[in-house]
Parts: structure tokens; sequence; C-alpha cells
């Protein structure tokens, strides 16, 4: 009776050692906030793509009269990788997720120009292409 005790305890134990280590959501989410407040202070807010495979981690300080165009600082972070794939920051501007893979990131210009007309200043990252585009990219008929 102990002997198969023993086997089947033996057997147990070397088959949940060899199942090896699944990662959870949960501690990717653990990992990313561990990141985000080492490089951003508490005050970091987090932006996650349709089906949370990206999230953007933000820190943006509020306007003041001292400050009327804060700095958005940011990085895009794969969770299944647990690995950054993007940062960057911007004078003033926000960021959010354009679609599943695609942040639109727009900045507030300092000195806006009287023919600008409506463009935007900004760009947009694909996160699976590791590409970068301009907001108004500029047509070979101007």
């Amino acid at each position: 009776m102990i002997y198969k005790f023993l086997l089947s305890l033996f057997f147990l134990f070397f088959l949940t050692g060899c199942a090896g280590s699944v990662t959870t959501q949960d501690e990717h989410l653990v990992f990313l906030k561990k990141l985000a407040s080492e490089r951003y202070g508490t005050a970091t807010r987090f932006i996650f793509n349709s089906d949370k495979t990206f999230s953007i981690a933000v820190k943006q300080e509020k306007a003041s009269a001292q400050n009327t165009n804060p700095l958005l600082q940011y990085f895009v972070f794969d969770l299944e990788k647990e690995k950054i794939v993007f940062e960057d920051d911007v004078p003033g501007g926000s960021i959010f997720w354009k679609d599943n893979d695609r942040v639109e990131v727009r900045a507030t210009p300092g000195i806006v120009q009287i023919n600008d007309g409506n463009n935007l200043y900004g760009y947009i990252y694909n996160v699976i292409s590791g590409t970068k585009s301009e907001l108004n990219p500029v047509s070979e008929n101007n």
C-alpha cells in the first residue's frame, strides 16, 4: 500500500514538474505595472488595445499656467512578450488606440503657421510592423 502511495506521489511530482510554467494575464499586468512605476512613478495610466495584447503606459502632468504644454511620456508594451516595443514623448498632445494594432499620437504644435489649415501634428505607430507614419503625409501633387 505504501509502495502505491509513494509511486503515485512520484508521478504527481514528475508530471507537475514537467508541466512548465504558464504566465497568466495577471502576471503580465503585474510586470507592466512594476515597469511603468519604475519609469514614470505611480501617476501612470494604462490604455489597452481591444484584445488586451498590448498596453500603452502613459504619464502626463496636468497643464498649468507655468506649463501649458506638459510632456506626454509613454511606452507601448507587448503583454505576451513582456517587452517595450516603442517609447516616446511629445509636448502636450494625446494618445489613443486607432484600432487594435495602431496607436495614434497627436502632438500640440508650438507655433502654428497661418497656412497650416487643418493639419494634425503627430503620427501613427503600428505595433505589429513597428512602423511609424505621419498623420499628414505629404502628397506628391503639392
